[in-house]
């Protein structure tokens, strides 16, 4: 009797995959990685080159990995997306470099998470249409200057964003022309009492204040003193949504065009209808 050896069919090697899903595969990896894997190989490294979406993760820290990342990403010719994850160690300049850096190479979709650091925006930002999707998580916004202009943003996402003032929120949609998608989320970070969102062109808003609120009414405590919550005048509004289970006063303008909504709030004042307000307005004459 013979023993017969099976062998095992042979499995492909990642070089053998076609550069196309080589591209796939390495789109998904956190960039300071592609700094170290386009050093495998000369293919890997051409690779790299067409890869135009990029993910920096500085949490855990290691020293230096900003500045190889920064000169990996000057090296590139096109990006067009980047997502930034960033600690207290990445200096405001090294930033303000890299985000240049990269406005300047076409750039479509900007994320950045600073972990509650203070953060400005580049004067880049101002200066160049392309950017039309702008993510800003866990942050705190440097007021922002006078006769400026976010003229290509499309849509806005606000992630537990710290303002100096109510007026801030006002002047960044401002500054948003062609601003067509909001989202906000709000935390216990946010400091904003009552974020008013007035912007005609917009189409699609998502609003979420329940992160971190729902102790205050399983513990029995009362909401903070004073009114905050949400002024919306969006009349071209199509698509719309709000979980809210913080504010005491919210409010909606006209919107004819809306087509989807969900709401679910729970609030401690009643919401205004347009009757009741004209009716409240037509009292007072």
């Amino acid at each position: 009797m013979t023993n017969q050896i099976r062998r095992s069919p042979r499995r492909g090697r990642l070089s053998e995959f076609p550069d196309e899903l080589q591209l796939k595969i390495l789109s998904f990896l956190p960039s300071k990685d592609g700094v170290a894997t386009s050093a495998i190989s000369k293919r890997w490294k051409s690779l790299w080159k067409e890869v135009k979406k990029f993910r920096y993760d500085a949490t855990p820290s290691y020293p230096h990995t900003f500045q190889m990342f920064a000169l990996f990403i000057r090296s590139r010719s096109n990006v067009e997306s980047l997502q930034l994850k960033l600690n207290p160690n990445n200096s405001r300049q090294d930033i303000k470099d890299l985000v240049n850096y990269v406005v300047a190479r076409s750039l479509r979709e900007l994320r950045i998470e600073m972990l509650y650091k203070s953060f400005e925006f580049p004067q880049s930002l101002y200066l160049y249409p392309q950017l039309e999707t702008l993510i800003l998580e866990k942050l705190s916004l440097v007021d922002i200057p006078s006769n400026v202009s976010l003229i290509g943003v499309k849509k806005l996402h606000l992630l537990s964003v710290r303002f100096s003032s109510d007026e801030s929120v006002t002047k960044l949609l401002s500054i948003c022309p062609l601003l067509e998608d909001l989202v906000v989320r709000r935390s216990t970070y946010t400091n904003v009492m009552v974020f008013s969102i007035d912007v005609p062109t917009l189409k699609c808003l998502s609003i979420d204040n329940t992160s971190g609120k729902s102790h205050i009414y399983t513990s029995g405590k009362s909401r903070p003193e004073g009114v905050h919550g949400f002024v919306i005048n969006a009349p071209s509004l199509r698509c719309f949504s709000i979980k809210d289970t913080f504010s005491n006063y919210v409010r909606f303008g006209y919107m004819p065009e809306l087509v989807k909504a969900s709401v679910n709030i729970v609030c401690d004042q009643p919401i205004p209808t347009e009757r009741e307000k004209v009716q409240s307005t037509s009292s007072k004459m």
